[in-house]
């Protein structure tokens, strides 16, 4: 999913965060968006760590603990923007 130049973009890492939510790791219909709260969609700690070893392993990027934030954890969108903001920094 990344670009040409081997970079994910917002948009790429926000479809990503987005698939692996609803297709591994919670139980949601279609109502669920990339917008919808994680934790009011079934998001727990557990589901957590699921999802940053889905993501480190599709992105090569390792999401610092000190990074899941309520807010960062917010929806699909607001981790993408905030593993996007990892991988610009490394």
């Amino acid at each position: 999913m990344a670009d040409s130049n081997g970079k994910w973009t917002h948009a790429a890492l926000t479809k990503r965060v987005f698939e692996i939510l609803r297709d591994e790791l919670l139980d949601v219909d279609e109502s669920f968006t990339p917008q919808s709260d994680l934790v009011a969609a079934g998001l727990d700690s557990l589901a957590v760590t699921q999802l940053m070893l889905s993501i480190e392993q599709s992105t090569g990027v390792w999401v610092d603990e000190s990074l899941l934030t309520p807010e960062n954890l917010g929806s699909a969108e607001a981790l993408a923007a905030c593993v996007h903001d990892q991988l610009e920094d490394a």
